[in-house]
């Protein structure tokens, strides 16, 4: 029981430190976690009348699952680098030949 108890005291502490450090909030996390678990059904419940939508699918509901368990978006991450990068200011030079 040990281990058990030693294994489940590191995946709580991850799971707290991802939820600290993490960029999506909680009420977000909790919306995906509902979806999460929604789309995963329908794409397990839709694996042999449609396959490859319900892979899709399946994919989609995995990917919201870890948003929610982990505290961290892919998209939001790339989204806002590209915020930091169109913060730059360019100059530009334009060179007139007559």
């Amino acid at each position: 029981m040990e281990i058990l108890d030693t294994a489940l005291d590191t995946i709580k502490g991850k799971l707290e430190k991802a939820y600290i450090e993490g960029d999506v909030g909680g009420s977000e996390r909790i919306v995906s976690a509902i979806a999460g678990g929604f789309v995963l059904s329908n794409g397990i419940k839709n694996i042999l009348h449609r396959p490859v939508g319900a892979v899709a699918t399946i994919g989609l509901g995995l990917a919201l699952l870890a948003r929610a368990a982990t505290g961290k978006c892919v998209v939001k991450g790339l989204v806002g680098k590209k915020d930091k990068a169109a913060k730059l200011t360019v100059i530009e030079h334009r060179y007139f030949v007559k």
